[in-house]
């Protein structure tokens, strides 16, 4: 049976495979996220041969920019390359022992805590493997003073390393944390700066699934909800190097090696994505202003479905000419009202008894050109209503334009008594079929 499960066996015991340190640069979170996104931007790219002509290009870029700004608010709002500071010094390694070793230190501040790194040069020293990586947060609850079960989270893992017995440059580095006094209180800053920070980056990250909406929809406010985001980027950017610490926080280790903070990739990533973001949404709105066929086919969305003012064809009063039939049924009423004779001698034939409704025989429609420059401007709202949804009654006719009063119209008194002649001529026809 030898060699067939012998895989990692040292004189016959089980299998027995090594511990795996992972080191801070390989955040299982971060990795996570950046592994989702990869596979929506390869999911999405799997389809644009699917797609002709310029669009397929189109596609192209509108993906890969919006797949990177949501995975930059999401990687920089859990990452923890903030800001960092790395020396390599000689330092003691544990308490109790008096020996010193060769080793780099590195320090990683996110959001919502601190990673501490210690490894050896060479690696294998004092008979170990000196190869550390600590996590301390802070998230969220700053806690009473001290190291008690009302303290601070960080506190309280601070306190467990010890009895852990961690190397002593990882608690040196740890304890500077923990002050919380006479004005040294570096830890409540940067925790205070990554609340509001990681605060602002949620904010930021409904806006940008509001931006991708609007884009098929809106291109104008698609825009403005683009400037928005990179907005609320650079204001997460801001209130962490506004509130982290009134002083930079320098950690000595000699003399000479000294750990000094700067901003590093996720500050920075966010920082430019945000203007990024900003100059993005200023040149959509400056396109949809000046060229909005153009940025419409871009976007692949209908160039007008975003224009305020709707397209309504202008109607022209309709003045209906009297017709041949309209006079013949006037001499008709006129014959039926005079005894039955009409204007050529003939009789008239007696009518049949109207089908309509008593409104439609009395209602009278009278259709008045208003002159153009006395026409109300229409409105959004009147141009919507118009379009979409007919009005169930006419609206009464204009008033005179003023100065037109006193004029005399030739066709005044036939309007104002049109009723009263067409009801007395209903009447005496009626009377006549008794």
């Amino acid at each position: 049976m030898s060699g067939l499960y012998q895989a990692f066996r040292n004189n016959g015991a089980p299998t027995f495979y090594e511990a795996l340190h992972t080191p801070v640069e390989g955040d299982i979170l971060v990795s996570g996220l950046i592994f989702c996104f990869l596979i929506l931007t390869i999911s999405f790219f799997i389809v644009l041969p699917g797609i002709r002509g310029n669009e397929r290009i189109f596609s192209f870029v509108r993906i890969t920019v919006s797949l990177f700004i949501g995975a930059v608010i999401l990687v920089s709002n859990f990452a923890m390359t903030w800001e960092t500071a790395k020396i390599s010094t000689e330092t003691k390694y544990k308490a109790g022992t008096g020996e010193e070793i060769h080793a780099e230190v590195g320090v990683m501040i996110g959001l919502r805590g601190i990673n501490v790194t210690l490894k050896g040069e060479p690696e294998h020293q004092l008979n170990e493997t000196i190869n550390y990586n600590e996590h301390f947060s802070w998230e969220w609850r700053q806690g009473r003073l001290g190291f008690g079960p009302f303290a601070g989270r960080f506190q309280q893992e601070y306190r467990a390393a010890q009895f852990r017995g961690l190397p002593l440059p990882i608690l040196w580095v740890a304890e500077y944390f923990t002050f919380d006094g006479e004005g040294v209180r570096w830890g409540r800053h940067y925790r205070q700066a990554g609340w509001y920070s990681h605060i602002v980056l949620w904010f930021a990250f409904p806006l940008w699934i509001l931006t991708n909406i609007l884009f098929f929809v809106l291109l104008r406010y698609g825009a403005y909800m683009l400037m928005l985001t990179g907005a609320t980027m650079v204001t997460a950017n801001i209130i962490w190097a506004t509130l982290r610490n009134p002083f930079d926080l320098v950690i000595p280790f000699t003399a000479d090696d000294m750990l000094t903070f700067d901003f590093a990739g996720s500050w920075y990533i966010c920082l430019i994505t945000g203007v990024v973001c900003i100059i993005l949404g200023g040149v959509v709105f400056f396109m949809d202003l000046r060229y909005p066929q153009q940025i419409a086919l871009f976007f692949d969305v209908d160039s007008i479905q975003d224009s305020e003012e709707l397209q309504v064809e202008k109607e022209e009063p309709v003045m209906t000419p009297p017709r041949e039939e309209e006079e013949e049924d006037d001499e008709e009423e006129e014959a039926h009202s005079n005894g039955g004779a009409s204007k050529n001698g003939r009789q008239a034939a007696p009518r049949p008894p109207s089908e309509q409704p008593d409104d439609d025989i009395y209602g009278c429609e009278i259709m008045v050109d208003m002159p153009q420059e006395h026409r109300p401007a229409r409105g959004f709202t009147q141009r919507f209503t118009k379009r979409f949804q007919k009005p169930r009654r006419r609206a009464p006719p204009p008033p005179p334009p003023p100065g037109q009063e006193d004029e005399e119209d030739p066709d005044a008194e036939d309007y104002v008594n049109l009723q009263d002649e067409l009801y007395e001529n209903n009447e005496a026809f009626r009377m006549e079929e008794r």
